[in-house]
């Protein structure tokens, strides 16, 4: 049986692929879900390591500092990478 759109996919078929993008927008908010905790925990990790450096002297608090900003450049992927499966998800 058809479903009479002009596309030929049966209704069994059709169902099939609803279900299969209903799994996938699942999939794509959890991993959205991952990559903001993600994120969220490299940005405290960042502060932290901010903190550490101003209480160090000479290379151990540059060395934090690079920590630091190396942690800020991963929360910033996290929340891009966010944003992106959050789009999945919503197309469809």
């Amino acid at each position: 049986m058809t479903t009479g759109i002009g596309t030929g996919a049966t209704t069994g078929e059709r169902d099939r692929q609803d279900g299969y993008a209903a799994e996938y927008a699942a999939t794509a908010g959890q991993q959205a879900a991952f990559f903001r905790e993600q994120a969220e925990r490299h940005r405290r990790q960042a502060e932290q390591a901010r903190i550490f450096a101003d209480l160090s002297h000479g290379e151990d608090g540059a060395e934090q500092n690079r920590r630091a900003e190396r942690l800020e450049t991963l929360g910033r992927h996290g929340d891009t990478m966010a944003a992106a499966f959050e789009a999945r998800a919503r197309r469809l």
